[in-house]
Parts: C-alpha cells; sequence; structure tokens
C-alpha cells in the first residue's frame, strides 16, 4: 500500500514524501491509520532548523539527513492482533505519517473518553514527567520552570500537583505566560522586564529550590544556575543546543548546588510504565490542561507551514496538530 509521510530531506525543508509499506504484518505487529499527531517543538524543531547538538557527532544515530520527524500520534487499528481489535484508539510514538506498522508493544490503548487531540499529548507528557521523578520537591519546596513551551508548561502542571509549594513560570513572551495562566499556572516571570534572580525574590528568602530549564540555551542555562538556591537543584530538561562556559566556582560549587541532567533515557522503564495510566487519566479529566496549549490544526501536508511557524512565530505557534484524512 501507498502511504504518505512528512521528510526533513535538508536543513529548513519539509516534504511530503510517498513510500511504500507491506500490509504483511510480522508476529504481533498491528497496523494503525493515524487520526491526528502533535508537533514537538523541540526535538524536531532542533532537527528542521540543524541546531540539534548530534548533528556535530559522527557517531550519533539518528542527526542527519533525511530525517523524518514525528512521535506523538493518535490513531486506529486496521489490523490487530490478539487484543488489540480493528477500531481499537492508539497512542504511538512514530512518524508523521497517514499509516504506521509496529509491534503491539509499542502501541498503547486509549481509554474511552480521552479525546484524540489531547492524547498525543501523552508522550510529551512523559518526557515532561522525567523532570520531577528525577528532582522531586520535598513538601513545601518552591520551582520555578524556565520556557513555557509544551514541555516547560507540561513541567510546571505536574510539579504543581506533585506537592510543590509555588511554582514559577519564566518566559520572554506574554502569549507563552498567558498560555500558562490558561493553564491554571498563575505565576508568571516575564524575563524580558526583570532578570530571574530578581524575580525568585517573590518567594520568600529561600527563593526557588528547585529550578527547571526547558528550553536547552545557554542564556537560559545560566539563569538557571543563578537564580536557584543555595542547596538547591538545576534541571536541564530541556536538550542543550550549544557549547558553553559556567562560571563553576561562584555558580555551582560556592552554592553547593546539584546539576541534575533530565533527558528521558534517564527514568527507567519501570517507572514510566507506572506512569502512564496516572498521565492518562490526567489527561482525561483535564488535571492536565492541554487544551489552551493548541494554537493550530492543519492539514499533515502543511508540515512545512507548521515549522516555519514554530521557528518564526513563537508569539502565535505553540501547539500544532496535523490532521491526516
Amino acid at each position: 500500500m501507498k502511504i504518505q509521510q512528512l521528510v526533513f530531506p535538508d536543513q529548513h525543508r519539509c516534504e511530503v514524501e510517498e513510500t511504500e509499506l507491506s500490509e504483511r504484518l510480522g508476529p504481533g505487529e498491528v497496523l494503525v491509520k493515524n487520526r491526528v499527531t502533535l508537533v514537538s517543538a523541540g526535538t524536531e524543531l532542533a532537527m528542521f532548523t540543524r541546531t540539534h547538538r548530534g548533528f556535530d557527532e559522527p557517531d550519533f544515530a539518528y542527526a542527519k539527513y533525511p530525517f523524518r520527524p514525528g512521535y506523538a500520534a493518535v490513531g486506529e487499528v486496521v489490523i490487530g492482533v490478539g487484543d488489540i481489535k480493528p477500531g481499537t484508539r492508539v497512542f504511538h510514538a512514530t512518524k508523521h505519517g497517514t499509516y504506521a506498522k509496529l509491534s503491539a508493544q509499542d502501541v498503547i490503548v486509549l481509554p474511552e473518553g480521552l479525546a484524540d487531540e489531547h492524547a498525543t499529548f501523552y508522550g510529551l507528557a512523559q518526557i515532561s514527567m522525567t523532570s520531577p521523578r528525577l528532582a522531586p520537591p520535598k513538601m513545601g519546596e518552591h520551582v520555578v520552570v524556565i520556557g513555557m513551551g509544551l514541555i516547560g508548561n507540561l513541567c510546571a502542571q505536574l510539579y504543581a500537583q506533585g506537592g510543590a509549594g509555588r511554582v514559577g513560570c519564566a518566559d520572554l513572551t506574554p502569549f507563552r505566560l498567558e498560555k500558562a495562566r490558561a493553564c491554571g499556572l498563575i505565576e508568571g516571570f516575564n524575563t524580558r522586564e526583570k532578570p530571574l534572580t530578581e524575580w525568585v525574590k517573590q518567594f520568600g528568602p529561600r527563593g526557588a529550590e528547585i529550578v527547571v530549564e526547558a528550553v536547552g540555551i545557554n542564556p537560559t542555562i545560566d539563569a538557571a544556575l543563578k537564580s536557584v538556591a543555595d542547596r538547591g537543584l538545576v534541571v536541564l530538561l530541556g536538550s542543550p543546543r550549544s557549547k558553553m562556559e559556567i562560571d563553576p566556582y561562584f555558580d555551582i560549587h560556592r552554592k553547593g548546588i546539584a546539576v541534575i541532567g533530565a533527558h528521558g533515557r534517564n527514568v527507567d522503564a519501570v517507572t514510566r510504565q507506572q506512569d502512564q495510566p496516572l498521565l492518562l487519566e490526567w489527561l482525561k479529566n483535564g488535571k492536565l490542561r492541554v487544551e489552551p496549549l493548541i494554537t493550530q490544526r492543519m492539514p499533515f501536508t502543511e508540515g512545512l507551514k507548521a515549522y516555519e511557524g514554530l521557528r518564526d512565530r513563537t508569539d502565535e505557534f505553540l501547539g500544532v496538530i496535523l490532521t491526516y484524512p
């Protein structure tokens, strides 16, 4: 059968390619027809713009062109296996395309009542959960999350649900701070108005015991190191895009802080599995709010428009849902 999928043939280019997909399934495989997918403005945009660190490493596995983006899809099973019958709605972490063939072990059956569009956020919610799993707050500790993109917003919501005292949301753009407020995150810090080191004084003498950097750029990493409380935790949730110099004496050693790398691979599979029903339930009942984060819906054939918008119009584009016929 012929399918269509998005591909980055080179930097700043996105095209729709047509390819063949065999309908013959191997043992334990299912065929899924996609309904909607969510664009990740982190990894996918880094691949689109060629800012991913892996491009500079010859032995890095996937940072090369052509690249086929996508890892947040919701579809309907066409050919099933075992308990996964045709018509079953599933989440899967594969590409932006009309169909996908994958192992039944790699699909997550969605509960009734969870909207397709909301379910696409499950993968990003799992990534966002990395930070509270690796740096859980002690009761009443204050948290600041820098960067109110999808990952930072979801991370801040999870900390607010997980026992943090106050949760501050820092960003340069009023648009993203307004989206955070719409998700119930009421303490917004506009770092264009004043530096984060000044904003955290609102939390009292201690400031913020945990600061999460969810952007991955040098100025915000530096701001996280400088604004966290003495003996606090800095969590690098956003994937850093370039090398940088830091002052290890004043910013780390003298303050006694710990820096935690929160790449998704650093949470074990058992914990991820245990988090699955919780996150799906919170997406279903609105405890984890995602509807305000959806800013565009467009046919997947307009993928280039989606990536260019996320690259160039950060005060308009945030959560882009791609739809399929």
